[in-house]
């Protein structure tokens, strides 16, 4: 029995073991990779998923949202039920010892205001009575009342769409928020994707400097060799060695700042600065022309999120302009009531009373309050015209600030097309003209320091060439965002 036993263990590790090797690392561990092939799609990814400033931004929709909940609430019925004893005894100058009285209030009501302003009450009141008052035809009984009362403005707070201004305003804000949510993905989407770039132009200059110091370190041989062969003064390797370590600390600096940009990068996408490399997997896009300026304008006024939500905004001062000016008005109320009611010995015998309608009551009314300064509402009404006119003055701001965005992003865009071509160009030329002074040199036809300044020419235009490519991504992500657009 116990051989079968461990035999049965063996089995049942030897399988759990099995089972663990087939299952992924990630589904123990969040850990990243020591190096982490990264798309322009992944760093933007990354960046919705994990940037601070983008999670911080989305609770303002939120928190908005809860607003509108309070603003709602204004219109909220409520329910009142009481319940109460009283009791009474006294001392009385008559002819009598003392008189005692009791009484059992009880009641229900309904209140509320509606969208049109109109404040309601209905009101269910019951009580009990029981006392030894000679004065009295019942010395017990019973009496129950329902009424409705009513208060509707006639000219200070009169209308739906007043009444329902905050709740409005509320409603627009957060699509405002909404809107600054969708502006702030987009903004450091396009920080991100332009750093991924500005990552990509920081290793391309890491390899421009080490071309330049493998052909120092070249030459450095060449002029070891044409030293002993008395074909050069020895001094001249001294001018090697010299512009070798130069280059070496050339390509110190350019790794130094491919680290800065890999940390700027890591650091927009949440990732942790040590631990992982990345590995920048995609290349700069083909260079096309843009459209014509006139459409992408259009397009940023139909995409651009801070400028729908000036349009809210400006929205809102109008709506709240319109609600003080209607705050100056008299408050003019017409108010109207109407109950029956019930009393009898029986509680039963009450309620048939109050249902016959042979007991009623009713009011109606108009009660008038003219506030003698109204410095508040004035003041309010003030302020919330300088900000509904401030406001259409931001709004014209930011359409004048996209066009110009728009004409800046169109020209640097263009500028760079040109700029790839020229940087091409620049490239095929120091490539020749080093070959030839190359074979110049070997020929002992120039001279050292001619030599190693082609050297310079020829990585300075190999980097200039990839950080045109470069220039030119990070232009077409910023012409997206001028337009509202993900790169």
């Amino acid at each position: 029995m116990a051989h079968r036993v461990k035999l049965f263990l063996y089995v049942a590790v030897n399988i759990v073991f099995i089972l663990i090797a087939q299952v992924p690392p990630s589904c123990f561990s969040d850990t990243l990779p020591s190096a982490l092939p990264l798309t322009v799609d992944d760093a933007i990814r990354l960046t919705i998923e994990k940037n601070t400033g983008i999670e911080a931004e989305g609770y303002n929709p939120k928190i908005s949202e809860a607003d509108i909940l309070v603003n709602k609430g204004e219109f909220d019925p409520s329910m009142n039920l009481g319940l109460d004893e009283t009791y009474d005894r006294q001392k009385q100058s008559l002819d009598i010892n003392s008189t005692a009285e009791g009484q059992i209030d009880y009641g229900l009501s309904l209140s509320g205001k509606a969208v049109t302003g109109t404040l309601y009450e209905l009101k269910w009141q019951n009580y009990r009575y029981n006392g030894n008052s000679p004065f009295l035809n019942l010395y017990s009984y019973y009496s129950s009342g329902l009424s409705l009362t009513l208060t509707q403005p006639l000219l200070k707070g009169f209308g739906v769409d007043i009444q329902l201004t905050n709740l409005n305003v509320a409603k627009n804000t957060l699509q405002m928020k909404k809107h600054a949510y969708g502006t702030a993905i987009v903004a450091k989407v396009s920080e991100a994707v332009k750093d991924y770039w500005d990552l990509v132009s920081a290793r391309k200059n890491i390899e421009a400097a080490a071309t330049a110091l493998t052909l120092a370190q070249k030459t450095c041989d060449e002029v070891n060799a044409r030293i002993k062969a008395g074909m050069a003064a020895p001094v001249d390797i001294y001018t090697a060695e010299a512009e070798t370590a130069v280059r070496e600390e050339a390509v110190l600096e350019a790794e130094k700042n491919a680290t800065n940009a890999e940390n700027t990068l890591k650091g927009i996408m949440n990732i942790e600065l040590t631990g992982t490399s990345l590995e920048t997997v995609s290349r700069p896009p083909d260079p096309a022309l843009p459209p014509p300026l006139e459409s992408i304008v259009q397009q940023a006024y139909q995409s651009r999120q801070d400028y729908h939500q000036a349009l809210l905004n400006k929205k809102n001062k109008e709506l709240l302009a319109s609600y003080y000016k209607n705050q100056l008005l008299p408050d003019l109320n017409a108010v109207a009531s109407y109950g029956q009611s019930g009393l009898n010995g029986q509680y039963h015998s009450t309620i048939d009373d109050l249902t016959s309608g042979n007991y009623f009551s009713w009011k109606f009314g108009l009660v008038l309050n003219v506030p003698i300064f109204n410095w508040k509402n004035r003041g309010n009404l003030m302020k919330a015209d300088f900000e509904a006119r401030q406001s259409d003055a931001a709004l014209r701001e930011i359409k004048k600030t996209i066009a110009l965005e728009a004409a800046e992003a169109y020209n640097n865009l263009t500028y760079a097309i040109k700029k790839i071509k020229a940087a091409g160009k620049s490239l095929l030329a120091a490539e020749k003209l080093l070959e030839a002074e190359q074979g110049k040199f070997s020929a002992g036809l120039s001279t050292l320091n001619d030599l190693l300044k082609f050297q310079r020419d020829y990585a300075s235009a190999v980097y200039d060439e990839a950080k045109s490519r470069a220039d030119y991504a990070k232009s077409l992500v910023e012409l997206n965002r001028v337009q509202g657009l993900l790169p």
